[in-house]
């Protein structure tokens, strides 16, 4: 949807996502293929430069090996990063890009000339600008350099000097399109992300316990407990280098591995957050890991590293083999709540039944099969099929996909979506279309949708996907009959 709406920008995303998906798509075709090329293309240049800073931090082949093996063993990275296109895969290349720069320029700086230091500032002004079009999160990187300067006193005097603000300046500059869109629709964007990552502030413990074991799934428990211990001894280790030099390099990384994961966990603390969102923190985290492993004089470190790495590993192979045979099928019910009975066998368990999300790969699964269930249906009846609706992004993205219909799909909620700058839901109006829902987030449009929206709302029979015999998911269909009029007005969206 991204690709085939070009744009400035985008309501959720900056333009990097759209460009690389829609050159993909040139090449390869509009297919699952053209969409996901750039992820492993991405990931493989992320990893290049993985070795490129292990190599800057510890010259030795062993170190750089430890990296790259946690870098692949690590689920976030060595299956989702290489295989989601998301727009963390170009943010990581810029990101790193950035951080080998920076551990290359600021331990010179004392040594550089005039126009050295111009070059080096510039140089991270460009990857900032780039990184920031690719996602919010690069506006972290101009803060951690900061607090880098200031926490330093044999750097703070460069802040001074005009090289760091004639980088930020470019850096901005070449991200010129993100603000020209927001100027175009009132700040849409920034106002979303604002509200996004601080709309209700209020400490939760479900949140706060998904988050932490979201991430502890996504990174396996060993590495992500070796990664955390790692990250909490390493400010202790700077303060016993003895060159200033090694000590710049050091507290650099320490900054690009402690700040994003205390910045993300900390408004995760009032605001839940997406696991993934802390992912650059855990890149500077490996370097810090593995640099702990190839000093490490006790051999526990190293036995509970070829733990990690074997448990992440068979993670991301076991992950592979539910998506392809399904090894572990979902029960259909497990025993829910617990009963006391004063006759033996005095407990019992009722049987509530297993929601088919829970198995997240099936999340894959099924919107092929309804494009062809709806194109066959929608042969007899041409007139019922002027546009599809779902009350969320995901469920509109993969119809908009399969079915082919990218510019008759509607996410028509209460809430502004990405969806209302793509598609005007007024142009429909006094035609019929479809909405569809899966039992992952199962919404009935007859109670969302005010009533006049449209003249009659008809559920049709729910079409279930099956893998290897098990059921996978459910998809509710309801037609709507008479699109006549707008359910609701929406502040920043053209619609």
């Amino acid at each position: 949807m991204y690709a085939v709406h070009p744009d400035f920008s985008f309501f959720d995303h900056p333009l990097m996502i759209g460009l690389l998906i829609s050159k993909s798509m040139s090449w390869w075709g509009v297919n699952e293929f053209g969409v996901r090329f750039f992820a492993p293309t991405l990931f493989l240049v992320a990893s290049l430069l993985m070795a490129l800073l292990a190599w800057r931090l510890i010259p030795s082949w062993n170190f750089v090996l430890t990296v790259l093996v946690l870098l692949n063993a690590i689920p976030l990275f060595g299956l989702l990063g290489s295989t989601l296109m998301l727009p963390d895969d170009p943010l990581s290349v810029f990101w790193l890009l950035y951080l080998y720069i920076a551990v290359s320029f600021f331990p010179t700086l004392p040594r550089q000339t005039s126009y050295g230091k111009l070059a080096g500032w510039v140089l991270l002004g460009a990857v900032f600008g780039l990184a920031l079009l690719s996602k919010y999160n690069a506006i972290l990187l101009p803060v951690m350099t900061a607090g880098i300067f200031l926490g330093s006193p044999s750097l703070r005097k460069y802040l001074l000097e005009p090289g760091p603000w004639i980088g930020l300046s470019l850096g901005l500059i070449l991200a010129w399109p993100l603000f020209y869109w927001n100027y175009l629709h009132q700040g849409a964007s920034f106002l979303f992300q604002l509200r996004h990552g601080l709309r209700v502030i209020s400490f939760k413990w479900v949140p706060v316990y998904q988050m932490i074991l979201g991430q502890i799934g996504y990174l396996s428990p060993v590495l992500w407990a070796l990664i955390i211990i790692s990250l909490a001894c390493l400010p202790k280790v700077i303060r016993r280098i003895p060159d200033e030099r090694g000590r710049t390099i050091w507290t650099t990384v320490a900054w690009f591995g402690i700040f994003p994961l205390a910045f993300f966990n900390g408004i995760g603390l009032v605001r839940p957050i997406l696991p993934h969102w802390p992912a650059m923190g855990y890149m500077a985290g490996i370097l810090i890991l593995s640099s702990c492993l190839y000093r490490a004089i006790d051999s526990a470190w190293r036995r509970w590293y070829r733990i990690g790495a074997w448990l992440g590993g068979g993670m991301t192979v076991l992950v592979l083999l539910q998506v392809t045979v399904q090894i572990l099928p979902l029960p259909d019910t497990v025993p829910g709540k617990l009963h006391f009975h004063a006759q033996f066998p005095f407990l019992s368990f009722r049987e509530v039944p297993v929601p088919r999300w829970v198995d997240i790969t099936n999340d894959l699964f099924g919107f092929k099969r309804l494009a062809s269930h709806l194109a066959s249906e929608g042969e007899t009846e041409p007139e019922s099929w002027a546009f599809y609706v779902s009350d969320h992004f995901n469920t509109a993205d993969e119809l908009a996909f399969y079915l082919k219909a990218p510019d008759k799909t509607l996410c028509l909620v209460p809430f502004p979506t990405q969806f209302d700058y793509w598609t005007d839901p007024g142009s429909f109006l006094g035609k019929n279309g479809i909405f569809v829902s899966t039992d992952k987030y199962p919404t009935d449009p007859r109670s969302l949708y005010p009533p006049g929206t449209f003249r009659k709302i008809v559920a049709e029979q729910p079409f279930s996907i099956y893998r290897n015999r098990h059921l996978a998911r459910t998809f509710y269909i309801y037609r709507l009959i008479g699109f006549q009029r707008l359910p609701w007005k929406k502040g920043n969206s053209p619609t």
